[in-house]
């Protein structure tokens, strides 16, 4: 069950990092450009995904290593652990 636990902490984290990089990227691009049509936001945004993918695979090491950490913290707290791990 705690392989599942840090597998799925583990997305939840990575998903969020890429997501937060994507998003920078794109509203860097736009506050450049002033404003953007919709060609030009399928191709940022499909730069934009790969350029996190990238960065979330650099920081593969880091991110396991917080992954374990929070559920260190988890195993003392079960009720937050069932909210985070369950709901997420």
């Amino acid at each position: 069950m705690e392989k599942e636990e840090e597998n799925r902490l583990y997305f939840v984290i990575r998903s969020w990092l890429m997501g937060y990089v994507g998003a920078a990227i794109l509203f860097v691009t736009v506050f450049i450009l002033g404003s953007i049509n919709f060609i030009q936001t399928v191709i940022i945004s499909t730069f934009s995904f790969f350029a996190s993918l990238v960065v979330s695979r650099l920081l593969d090491k880091q991110i396991e290593k917080v992954v374990k950490k929070i559920l260190k913290f988890l195993e003392k707290n079960q009720k937050i652990k069932n909210l985070v791990v369950d709901h997420l």
